[in-house]
């Protein structure tokens, strides 16, 4: 699958970059202990708000049409991990990640971007921006007043762009305790359909643009190189 493929040379990139070699690697402390390769499994969870809301058009001549769905765009808890690097850059820092995240109707929410931060003692604030991409079920229920209900259900795969920021905090040797949000644009769509047997018309339109604030608790390989 293409999207196995790209989260494959995503994580791939990572880690060429952070296997480099070492004379390519600033030798100065700038954004210790921030400096180097980071890792984390099952760590991180939070919110996402909206998103993947479907609404519906009832174009029949009596709009006599009523629909059910199982994507309401409330909130849904989200969990998954993330791989990253950080470089010191002056007095700041440059990153690159990859994470991915899972939920209720979400099969795969993934992102690779890019960051810039600054280390203030424990603490490093951080912006990050790059590219979004999501698998996302579908499922919703058409009733008409002739007693006809038929139910749709699909994946869909969306490309867009992601940007956020955060604030992370040293509180252990090599682990890290943060917060950040994430703003997901994977635009809107419509598409066109009607009922089996009926042949009555309606449109579907997806909003699969939402936010995300999550908590992330990160082990960090910089005291090891």
């Amino acid at each position: 699958m293409r999207l196995n493929a790209f989260a494959a040379t995503a994580s791939l990139m990572v880690l060429a970059l952070a296997a480099g070699p070492a004379s390519a690697q600033p030798m100065n402390d700038v954004g210790s202990p921030w400096r180097g390769m980071y890792l984390s499994l099952g760590g991180h969870v939070g919110e996402m708000f909206g998103g993947n809301k479907l609404s519906f058009e009832d174009l029949t001549p009596g709009h006599d049409l009523s629909f059910t769905t199982d994507n309401p765009g409330s909130s849904t808890v989200l969990g998954g991990a993330e791989l990253g690097q950080w470089w010191p850059m002056g007095g700041a820092m440059i990153g690159l990640e990859s994470d991915v995240s899972f939920a209720k109707n979400i099969k795969y929410l993934s992102s690779l971007r890019g960051q810039l931060g600054v280390p203030a003692g424990p603490f490093l604030f951080y912006g990050t921006g790059g590219l979004g991409i999501e698998i996302a079920d579908e499922s919703f229920s058409v009733t008409s007043t002739s007693g006809e209900v038929d139910t749709f259900t699909g994946g869909e795969k969306k490309y867009g762009w992601v940007a956020g920021g955060g604030v992370q905090a040293m509180i252990a040797r090599r682990l890290s305790l943060g917060v950040e949000g994430l703003y997901y644009g994977l635009g809107h769509d419509s598409s066109a359909l009607q009922t089996v047997q009926g042949a009555e018309p309606f449109n579907v339109v997806a909003d699969r643009n939402f936010a995300v604030v999550r908590v992330r608790l990160d082990f960090h390989f910089s005291n090891f190189w």
